[in-house]
């Protein structure tokens, strides 16, 4: 029996790497990110039942980074909300996650405006920013305080409250480590970690993950 497939969570590690080993600049080279997030994420929604992609695009430590790398990421982001409000490409809908204060009013009414778009589509593109996995797991005790509660309240309470949990993590650039992302909801998802960084990753890549993800006894502890 094939392993069910519905979540797919991706950590974009490595847009930086890539603009400097291909002479672009930090605005290119994550805009050459974003690009890829779409057409990953449309390839999937097409190509395999799977209704939840969440992505990591920008940790809370990640803006410790140098104030051009943030500025060009907002850039990418600005430049992402027009094309995409503006396109018919997509079905799906996309949903952004975390602490959105580091932007603009102008650009938080944009990702309200971008969450709107195919609202009755059960494909759901989760991009996270200025998220932390342990904040939110914070966050949610100090809201849940003297409650009682169980896994699925806590989790139901959480910034990331989607449901299921990925059954299959990607990270790119060569890195094994999840870097603060989702800490609660990947007790039991397969990590799975490639050497090339974000850009270059392709359609087959993450198609041969699946087919191996498919193989794999899963046992949740038993």
């Amino acid at each position: 029996m094939k392993n069910p497939l519905s979540h797919i969570a991706f950590i974009m590690d490595g847009n930086n790497r890539w603009g400097k080993k291909n002479h672009m600049n930090s605005f290119n080279s994550y805009k050459r990110g974003a690009k890829k997030l779409l057409s990953i994420s449309k390839f999937l929604f097409e190509k395999h039942s799977i209704n939840h992609i969440s992505a990591f695009a920008l940790s809370k430590n990640n803006l410790k980074r140098p104030k051009t790398i943030i500025n060009n990421i907002i850039r990418v982001l600005d430049l992402l909300l027009d094309q995409t409000i503006n396109s018919q490409n997509f079905k799906f809908r996309i949903i952004f996650k975390g602490d959105l204060n580091f932007i603009n009013k102008d650009l938080q009414k944009k990702i309200s405006v971008l969450s709107l778009l195919n609202k009755t589509s059960s494909q759901k593109l989760y991009i996270y920013l200025n998220y932390s996995g342990t904040n939110d797991i914070l966050e949610t005790a100090r809201s849940l305080k003297n409650q009682k509660i169980n896994l699925y309240k806590f989790k139901k309470n959480m910034i990331s409250n989607v449901f299921p949990d990925p059954e299959i993590l990607i990270r790119s650039g060569g890195y094994k480590r999840i870097s603060d992302f989702f800490i609660l909801q990947l007790s039991f998802t397969e990590l799975f970690f490639i050497n090339k960084l974000w850009p270059d990753v392709t359609n087959s890549d993450v198609n041969n993950i699946i087919n191996k993800y498919k193989t794999i006894e899963r046992k949740f502890g038993h």
